[in-house]
């Protein structure tokens, strides 16, 4: 099992510490059939360099399934970070970034918004823990809007995130299922059966049969299938990408 985002990009020659990697196009292809490009910007091998060096010490004391979903999909998360550089311009420069130069966080729970806020409020998430009173489908990501707080979440045209699995500690799981919503066209169901996932590894690991990659200006929801009352401790395995400037906040960046 491979483990390690440096090691990964190495085997696919992206792991240098000099030279530049050229512009290319990136191909997505919609539920419906339809194929987008993005232009994926010219970028420094060492600015690659620093994201696969962070991103291993950050992955470091996680779970080695949590480790394995990102070192198999490190090459297309240096893509998404170069589609989100042809705006921004500046490069990744990680921990030392300023300004306009990109970094990544781990998803967490206060980057998501809470579907169900007070009336005409809006508020993060302050906790992956989730009560679920009966059966039902239930918004999960959705947009950082008052006015639509269970629409489709947006990006701006300086960011992007990438959604790669779900880990799930609760004892007794009370979702199975999961669907996307991606640019206004539903993808088919992703079973999430954490009860048969992983059980002798701690936290129970569920890959997305597609992972989930939102590139600039693009949007995206979640829904989720509860099957019985409970507590829902189902969390994102992924990372979103910013500007520096973007990620001062303590509390949601």
């Amino acid at each position: 099992m491979q483990t390690s985002v440096v090691a990964a990009l190495s085997g696919v020659n992206l792991y240098r510490t000099t030279g530049r990697i050229e512009e290319q196009m990136l191909k997505t292809i919609l539920p419906n059939g339809e194929v987008r490009e993005h232009k994926m910007a010219e970028m420094d091998y060492g600015d690659i360099k620093i994201f696969a060096d962070e991103l291993d010490i950050a992955l470091s004391l996680q779970n080695v399934y949590v480790q394995s979903l990102f070192a198999k999909y490190a090459q297309d998360l240096v893509n998404l970070i170069r589609v989100i550089n042809v705006e921004t311009a500046s490069g990744f420069k990680g921990a030392v970034g300023s300004g306009r130069q990109l970094d990544c966080l781990l998803l967490r729970a206060e980057q998501t918004q809470d579907p169900d806020p007070p009336l005409g409020a809006i508020r993060a998430r302050t906790s992956w823990i989730r009560a679920i009173a009966a059966a039902g489908n239930v918004d999960f990501l959705v947009a950082a809007d008052a006015l639509t707080p269970h629409g489709d979440l947006a990006m701006a045209v300086n960011e992007g995130i990438a959604v790669l699995g779900f880990a799930n500690p609760a004892a007794a799981p009370c979702i199975d299922a999961i669907q996307v919503t991606y640019l206004a066209q539903a993808k088919n169901i992703q079973n999430l059966d954490f009860e048969m996932a992983n059980a002798f590894v701690g936290d129970a690991i569920v890959e997305m049969k597609q992972p989930l990659f939102v590139y600039p200006s693009e949007t995206a929801r979640m829904v989720a299938r509860y099957y019985r009352a409970g507590a829902d401790d189902a969390r994102l395995i992924g990372l979103w990408v910013k500007m520096s400037q973007n990620l001062r906040a303590l509390a949601t960046s």
